[in-house]
């Protein structure tokens, strides 16, 4: 169950929810228990996510997202990293980068909370973090229309560090998976040899309870 307890956060927005004012409030160990029963989605390409975009793994993900709460991204970047070595076993990334949010919602939040996970699991994975990619569009997927959200973000890759390499692509919630595909499709026109997916939470078909919404 959720603690009663406040849960250590950082600042706040004007546009988005004060920081620790309101209820929930986790704790590390209800994080971890959030994180038991990942998922791995093999189609159209490898996806592994911690869990289905609602009730209690949602609200942590907006504790995560609109109150700041970079202990629970960098929780989470752990969690994945535990989910990825026990669902894809034997595989292991050369290189985790993330697909990044827009420059406004980093002004806005002060930071990027894809690059925090993507941090942690690096470090638990002991394989390098690296900033591979950069976003060239301004529109956020957060509230937009299915037509606008299918045409997805754009990405160019930054260097040429993903050729000829195995990369681990981090994001926080998988919607209609359009934002996965697009920078992992910059990537493996970069070079990369192969690109799985790791999100924090994915959202389900409405017309199949059993499958991963991934259009």
């Amino acid at each position: 169950m959720r603690s009663t307890r406040r849960s250590v956060a950082i600042g706040g927005i004007a546009d988005e929810p004060l920081t620790g004012t309101v209820p929930p409030y986790f704790t590390p160990h209800d994080i971890d228990r959030l994180a038991g029963t990942p998922h791995i989605i093999e189609s159209p390409f490898v996806v592994v996510s911690l869990g289905v975009y609602r009730g209690e793994l949602r609200r942590a993900v907006h504790q995560m997202k609109f109150r700041n709460a970079r202990w629970i991204a960098a929780r989470f970047g752990c969690n994945v990293a535990a989910a990825l070595q026990a669902q894809c076993t034997g595989w292991q990334p050369d290189i985790v980068t993330w697909a990044p949010t827009t420059a406004r919602r980093i002004r806005l939040r002060g930071v990027d909370q894809s690059v925090v996970i993507a941090t942690n699991l690096a470090r638990r994975l002991g394989v390098r973090r690296v900033r591979l990619l950069r976003r060239i569009d301004d529109r956020t997927q957060t509230g937009a229309s299915r037509a606008s959200r299918q045409r997805g973000p754009q990405y160019v890759v930054r260097t040429n560090g993903a050729r000829g390499r195995h990369i681990l692509l981090v994001d926080d919630v998988m919607t209609t998976g359009t934002t996965l595909a697009r920078a992992r499709e910059a990537l493996l026109a970069a070079g990369a040899i192969e690109v799985r997916c790791a999100v924090i939470a994915h959202v389900m078909r409405q017309n199949s309870p059993g499958s991963a919404r991934v259009d």
